[in-house]
């Protein structure tokens, strides 16, 4: 069965913090640096949509443990 995805972009700022060493081995498939991995990552979409739906300005925060 097929799905339609509608199309999508969205650019913006983002910006995370979590409490292993810098640069996080997270982001480059590595093991957290004290065992595990916990996180908190913001977002900021200047311009963007999905479909006909418009993401401009819209801000999330996500939490995360590994």
């Amino acid at each position: 069965m097929a799905t339609n995805i509608p199309s999508w972009k969205a650019s913006g700022d983002w910006f995370d913090v979590c409490k292993c060493k810098i640069p996080c081995p997270w982001e480059f498939a590595q093991e957290p640096t004290f065992g595990d991995c916990e996180r908190v990552s913001a977002y900021h979409i200047n311009k963007g949509h999905y479909g006909d739906i418009s993401l401009d300005g819209l801000k999330c925060i996500s939490s995360r443990s590994l």
